[in-house]
Parts: C-alpha cells; structure tokens; sequence
C-alpha cells in the first residue's frame, strides 16, 4: 500500500502568524518612523520655541530697566495664550533609540526582511512531499530513491528532532521530517521495521526490549516457584 505525507495544518498555521505578525510589526514600524515621530518631534520643536519666547519675555518684564514694548507685550500674549495649549502635560523629545529601532528592527527587520522570509517558508512548505510506493520507491520533494537503491536508514535523531535519514547508494539520501510532515512516521514507521525489524514498529516506534528470565515476576514464565 502506497503512503503520503504533506505539511501539517498547525504548521502552516504558524507561518501563516509568523507572516501576519512580521507585517504587522513592519507597517506599525513604518507609521512611527515616517509619521508619529516626525510630528513628536515637531511638537517639542514648537513648544521649545514657544516656552523659550515666553519665558524671555517674562523675565525681561520683571526688569524695570527694560520694559517690554508694544510689539513685545502682545508677543508675550501670544506667546502665554499658546502655551496653555500644553497645560495637561508638554511634550517630551524623542529618544535617541526610537528613531533607529522602528527603522532597523521592525521596518527592516520584520516587514523588509521577516515578512518575505516567512512567505518563502510558507511556500517551500505547501510544496512539500513524500511518497513511498507499492512497489517501495521513495519520493521527496521530487527526488526520488528506487526501492532497489534503498540501503537502509538512520534513525539517531529520530526519538529527539522526529527526523530520519533514509540512505541510499552512491552516498545519496533523503530526510524525512515528522515535525513538519503529517504522516511521515508511518513512512518511516515502514522503513525503519524493515531495516530493523528488531529494534522498530512499523508506526515508528522502539519495540520494547523483552526482559530477561530472571528479571520477570514470579509466575510470569519460566522457573518461578510453583504454588
């Protein structure tokens, strides 16, 4: 019977976010830089100016040396009048980090360079495939091993990363990915209970090694005591 493994839904899903978010981030970035900055910054440009002209004029006023003229008094209005607009608070300047981390980090960082990247991976993965055969060909991704060239499979990190190695001859192999894949472990299920019928299940588990004669319990087999 021929098996198929292709991407897992859970993984898609998680590019599908990872996509989302660098988007996401890369557009917020954007905004701060090219528009919430540039207007916090002319802000605290103006209400410097505006605090720097008032309080000129203030302290000139206290001085009866120089008394303010007609054109100063009414700046100095103005320049009151405008300054209650910061009444609930004044503006504080931008810090020196700000303007290079939206840029550097989330508008290159996540929308220039993570969005793409995660669209790739995205693609790469929905492309992905294995077949194994009837006749026991192996195919992955378009590379394909012919039964009759299948030497065997390496299995050390399957129990820790779910990835086998089929090898095959001429030094060729493929990598079969469980994590990724769904499905995949009945393929390498299959190959592995082939090659090491001793040691694997054909759903790609260990068989679980027999204990030995005088480690079983009592009445469970060979010279127990008989009741």
């Amino acid at each position: 019977m021929s098996l198929a493994a292709t991407a897992r839904s859970s993984r898609i899903a998680w590019y599908v976010g990872y996509t989302v978010l660098c988007l996401g981030f890369g557009i917020w970035g954007g905004y701060d830089y090219w528009v919430r900055i540039p207007h916090e910054d002319a802000e605290y440009v103006e209400f410097s100016r505006i605090k720097s002209e008032k309080d000129a004029l203030e302290t000139q006023s206290q001085n009866p040396s120089t008394p303010l003229s007609v054109v100063q008094i009414a700046a100095y209005e103005r320049a009151k009048m405008e300054f209650r607009r910061y009444a609930s608070g004044a503006p504080e300047p931008v810090p020196v980090y700000d303007r290079p981390l939206q840029l550097w980090v989330y508008v290159v960082g996540c929308g220039v360079l993570g969005t793409p990247y995660f669209i790739w991976q995205l693609l790469q993965l929905r492309r992905r495939r294995i077949d194994l055969a009837d006749n026991g060909d192996l195919t992955v991704d378009g590379a394909t091993l012919a039964s009759a060239d299948i030497t065997g499979i390496d299995m050390s990190k399957w129990m820790s990363k779910s990835i086998a190695k089929v090898v095959g001859t001429n030094e060729r192999s493929l990598v079969l990915d469980d994590y990724l894949l769904k499905d995949a472990h009945f393929i390498v299920g299959r190959l592995a209970h082939q090659f090491h019928p001793d040691q694997w299940k054909e759903d790609a588990t260990k068989v679980k090694a027999e204990p030995e004669a005088d480690e079983r319990p009592i009445g469970a087999g060979g010279d127990g005591d008989a009741a």
